[in-house]
């Protein structure tokens, strides 16, 4: 599997766990990937998530793949439930890539799981953003990260007052919305 020839691509990745993830992937090369997460072989990311060559069970390119949901097989994928699931700093991340189509599958993603989205919801920012030494627990990397409220509200009005894309910033418009109706009552 030659995984630099999928570099820039959206793909549709199988993991050795059986897990479906879609999106653009960037190709890491063995002496990156050593030095920035100390495993010793090639890595596609996938923002947020590195999946390293022995991960890879299968890679099946969809750049010719044109439906109801351009290269994608469904309107968000595995990828932006993930994010969702483990909280702020990986919707952020996503956020970050500055991918609109990826941003975009997101915000659906946030809005048709709002009711879990809220009640999950902490208000303010993270405690580390303000410089308290809180301790996160790590026993279990699976378990839901925090949504802190005031964080979710700061990524949304970004997006809405600097993304170029219409249908990115009427997404992140409604969810702003939903959140301040959620929280006012």
């Amino acid at each position: 599997m030659n995984l630099k020839s999928f570099d820039d691509k959206c793909v549709r990745i199988t993991t050795s766990s059986g897990e479906v993830y879609e999106g653009v992937v960037s190709y890491c090369g063995e002496e990156y990937v050593f030095h920035e997460y100390g495993q010793n072989e090639e890595a596609l990311v996938l923002v947020p998530i590195l999946f390293c060559k022995s991960e890879i069970t299968n890679i099946v390119s969809l750049e010719e793949t044109n439906g109801p949901f351009g290269h994608f097989s469904d309107r968000y994928g595995l990828l932006e439930k993930k994010c969702l699931e483990w909280g702020t700093d990986l919707i952020e991340e996503l956020f970050d890539s500055e991918d609109d189509i990826q941003i975009r599958r997101m915000l659906t993603c946030m809005n048709d799981n709002f009711p879990s989205l809220a009640d999950r919801a902490i208000r303010g920012m993270a405690p580390w953003r303000s410089g308290s030494n809180t301790q996160i627990s790590e026993d279990n990397e699976n378990e839901q990260g925090p949504v802190y409220l005031g964080e979710l509200e700061k990524m949304l009005a970004s997006l809405v007052k600097h993304n170029g894309n219409d249908d990115v910033v009427k997404e992140a418009k409604v969810l702003l919305e939903r959140l301040a109706e959620h929280f006012s009552r």
